[in-house]
This record gives C-alpha cells, sequence and structure tokens, in this order.
C-alpha cells in the first residue's frame, strides 16, 4: 500500500471537479484540505469528500501553510495565479497549476525568479500533452518519420462563446482577470503543443487578434458589459528548424466543442492529430509504386499517455523529480513570453522576434 499523501485544492468551480475526481482515481492521494471565496462550494465539496470544517479555508495563504498538505492542485482564474505560485514557491510546497502560467509577462518574470532563487516541484497544466494521440505522435516525429517538417497548421476551436448561445460576461471575458481571451486559454495551448510535438522552438510572430462579440450581458445586473479581449486569435510562427506554423483559435466556431487539432507536413508525409480521437492518429504517405498516397488510420494503443495526478502525486511520495514531458515553471514561463510576442506582433502589425531569454 503507497503511503498516503495529503493534498489541497485550491479553487471549487467546474474544472477543480475534474481535478478532484481525477485526484480520487490515484492510489494513496487524500484531499485533506479545501479553499474558495464561496461558502457554498466549500460545504457542498468539503462534505461530499470528508474534509473537516476547520480545514476548509477561505484564504490560499492558510491552506498552503497548512502542514497537513503535502502538494496544492490550484484551480483558479488567472489574476490569483502569481500569487498562489510565489506563496508556493516560498513555502517549498509542490503544486500543480492551472495553465497560462500568470496573467501578465512581469507576472512570469517575478514568478520565474522566485522558483530559481528556490526550485521546488511544480507542474503547469498543459493537459494535452498528456493524450495518447499526441504523446504517440511526438515519438512519430521524433523518431524522425516524417523527415524535414515544412509547415503545421494548428487549430483549437470552441463554440460556446458564439453569439446565438448568449454566454454572459465571466471573467474569462474581463481583462483585469484573464489578461487575454481565447489567446491565453486556448492558444497557450496550441503554442505549446506545437513546440513540444515538433521539438523546435518559436523564433518569429506574426499575428492578429479579434473581439468578435464584443458586448455580453452582465449575469447580475443584466445590462451591457465591454469585452476588451479577445475570442478569436491567428498568427504565423517561423521555427527555429525553419518550419512555418499557422495556428487559429476562435470560441465562436458553431458545431465545435473542443476541438485542438494539428497537422504536421513532413517531407516524408502528413501526420493528422485532433481531440475528436485521441485513441487515433492520421498519416499519409507516398505509395510504394510512386503513384499517389496512402492514408493509414493508426490505432494508438491503450498504454500511451500520461496522468499528471498520478505523477504529482508519486513525485511528492517519491521526491524524484517529474518527467520532462510534463511542463514546469520554465515552461509555463516560455509560453508567457510567446503570448506577450502574439500581443505585441498584433499591436504592431509587424513580425515580432521571440527574444530568448
Amino acid at each position: 500500500m503507497s503511503r498516503e499523501v495529503g493534498i489541497g485544492v485550491i479553487g471549487l468551480g467546474g474544472m477543480a471537479r475534474h481535478h478532484i475526481e481525477r485526484l480520487g482515481e490515484v492510489e494513496g492521494a487524500k484531499i485533506v484540505a479545501l479553499c474558495d471565496v464561496s461558502p457554498e462550494a466549500l460545504a457542498e465539496v468539503g462534505d461530499r469528500l470528508g474534509v473537516p470544517e476547520m480545514r476548509r479555508y477561505r484564504s490560499g495563504e492558510a491552506l498552503i501553510s497548512d502542514p497537513e498538505v503535502e502538494g496544492i492542485v490550484a484551480v483558479t482564474p488567472n489574476d490569483s495565479h502569481a500569487a498562489i505560485l510565489l506563496a508556493c514557491i516560498g513555502a517549498g510546497k509542490p503544486l500543480f497549476a492551472e495553465k497560462p502560467l500568470t496573467r501578465t509577462l512581469d507576472e512570469a518574470r517575478e514568478v520565474a525568479e522566485a522558483y530559481r532563487r528556490s526550485p521546488m516541484p511544480l507542474l503547469i497544466n498543459f493537459s494535452y500533452r498528456n493524450g495518447p494521440a499526441f504523446q504517440y505522435a511526438r515519438r512519430f516525429v521524433a523518431e524522425g518519420r516524417l523527415g524535414r517538417l515544412n509547415h503545421l497548421f494548428v487549430q483549437y476551436l470552441q463554440d460556446w462563446g458564439a453569439t446565438v448561445k448568449d454566454a454572459p460576461f465571466l471573467w474569462r471575458f474581463d481583462e483585469a482577470v484573464a489578461g487575454t481571451g481565447a489567446l491565453g486559454d486556448l492558444g497557450s495551448h496550441m503554442m505549446d503543443l506545437a513546440e513540444y510535438l515538433t521539438g523546435s522552438r518559436m523564433v518569429e510572430l506574426q499575428a492578429m487578434l479579434s473581439t468578435i462579440v464584443p458586448q455580453r450581458r452582465d449575469p447580475k445586473t443584466g445590462a451591457p458589459a465591454a469585452v476588451r479581449v479577445d475570442d478569436f486569435a491567428c498568427l504565423n510562427a517561423r521555427f527555429a528548424s525553419g518550419a512555418i506554423g499557422v495556428f487559429q483559435t476562435s470560441r465562436n466556431a458553431l458545431g465545435s466543442g473542443n476541438q485542438h487539432e494539428i497537422a504536421l507536413y513532413g517531407e516524408k508525409g502528413t501526420l493528422r492529430v485532433s481531440t475528436l480521437n485521441d485513441r487515433e492518429l492520421v498519416w499519409i504517405y507516398p505509395a510504394e509504386d510512386g503513384q499517389g498516397t496512402v492514408t493509414e488510420t493508426i490505432a494508438v494503443p491503450e498504454s500511451e499517455g500520461l496522468n499528471p495526478w498520478a505523477a504529482f502525486v508519486d513525485g511528492i511520495r517519491s521526491g524524484r523529480p517529474l518527467r520532462p514531458d510534463f511542463a514546469g515553471l520554465e515552461d509555463g514561463y516560455r509560453n508567457q513570453r510567446l503570448l506577450e510576442a502574439v500581443v505585441q506582433a498584433h499591436l504592431s502589425r509587424a513580425a515580432v522576434p521571440v527574444e530568448a531569454e
């Protein structure tokens, strides 16, 4: 029987419920403390998990300082990311945090500097890295089966923000809380996955951001509220390898529930991967007789894919570092610099270099 590891969860919204469910599947993981600004959420989740009243916190700092909490899972809006990261780094408490790393690049720099002075186990939830098909695709590329990568197309489309769905003004539409819109929420995944799968970094970016729905209904008053973040973003990227990437993301793509996909076009063939079926890849390559192409659907073995919740808990228990496939602080910081470069490329209407740091 594995030693029990006490986990604290900060933030009890919809995404946190997924983390709680997955933690419940990890042998030896026990949620011992909760934190949320909502007393109703604390009561509901606390009662369901049997967390005692004394460990239902309204303050993230109080949970982090609880000696029974060995590791923390934080699932909160972007404006609280930096404070939680800094508090966990200061306390030396392992943290499993949501992306993007922070709301702004200045916040990210402060966090990165603190982490480099006092490193500790830290996992940033770029979750699509973990998917079976994306893991298989990464190895496919690393083995050289595409040959030289010429170009790639990446998109992440959702439709919950489309006008006809009348989504209200949520924190994701609030610039003061989110920083950016679809770019930081969905685009961060696209750029992380592109660099992760190709093994090459972006060195130059062009970009265009747009707010398709400029006003949304305030859920409390019903009055229109101005949206000052993007709900559509597109960009072109030049990679260090010489490959060119074309990216688009939207919250207004009707018919796209959660459609994140990538097509890699190499000299030896084309590889396509999508969340619409994360147990298969499509591989297109020249026919042996030189006439036309062959399209092969590759079934991904059941053994593929990574489990970040199990890895996080095992890392706390064993003291071993997480394998590099999982995104860490430096990956999150790199991603924040890419987000900033996209914004600057949009504002300048020019190609912007991604500076090495």
